[in-house]
């Protein structure tokens, strides 16, 4: 457990780093627009691909982590690539659908990426709180 609570907290660790960037760069793409500009949905843009790449992160730290044998997820018929990164994203995003699940230590895993996607989602949605208040005026 204690190893996948590690990859956890570098993935953690990764993902607010990057988030943070990305959102830094969409502020300054935004800060020259005036409404309606395409610098705005640029910077929209911005924040969605950081929220996919983190998502492509947790894929790659559980693909990793059941290599190692820490767990694996329940699902029928065998995973694919495409269920390794699906499952990252219902999970990022706290929706959590249940068609499938982790097992094992991967369990700690899906909880930590939870709250990371929340944080990440509330660091966003301010984010768009702001520019669309600075739109307004």
């Amino acid at each position: 457990m204690s190893i996948a609570l590690l990859i956890g907290v570098i993935l953690f660790i990764a993902a607010v780093w990057m988030h943070i960037g990305m959102i830094r760069l969409a502020k300054r793409t935004v800060a020259t627009s005036t409404p309606g500009s395409f610098n705005l949905s640029l910077a929209y843009l911005i924040v969605l691909a950081s929220h996919l790449a983190v998502t492509g992160f947790f894929a790659i730290g559980f693909a990793g982590a059941a290599g190692l044998g820490l767990g694996g997820f329940e699902k029928e018929p065998v995973m694919s690539a495409m269920d390794l990164y699906y499952f990252p994203l219902i999970n990022i995003t706290t929706l959590g659908l249940g068609d499938i699940y982790p097992t094992g230590h991967l369990r700690a895993l899906a909880g930590i990426e939870s709250l990371t996607g929340f944080l990440l989602i509330s660091c966003t949605a301010q984010f768009v709180f702001q520019t669309m208040s600075k739109q307004e005026k």
